[in-house]
């Protein structure tokens, strides 16, 4: 017996047709706040991370 062609919604998991990407228009925006809050947590971490990076650079330079 053959699976038909199917994808999962990106944000629930559950079988969807192939031409789709999302069970729902909830799932749509679910999956698309989730993503922003992800996105804006990773910049806040690289621009903390710059921050501490640009301290030391600074530290250093002001020893020499």
């Amino acid at each position: 017996m053959e699976i038909p062609k199917h994808r999962h919604c990106l944000n629930c998991g559950i079988s969807i047709p192939p031409d789709q990407v999302f069970c729902s228009e909830k799932c749509k925006i679910e999956y698309m706040q989730r993503r922003k809050k992800m996105l804006r947590t990773q910049y806040m971490f690289l621009a903390i991370a710059g921050l501490i990076i640009l301290y030391y650079i600074i530290t250093i330079a002001l020893k020499m």
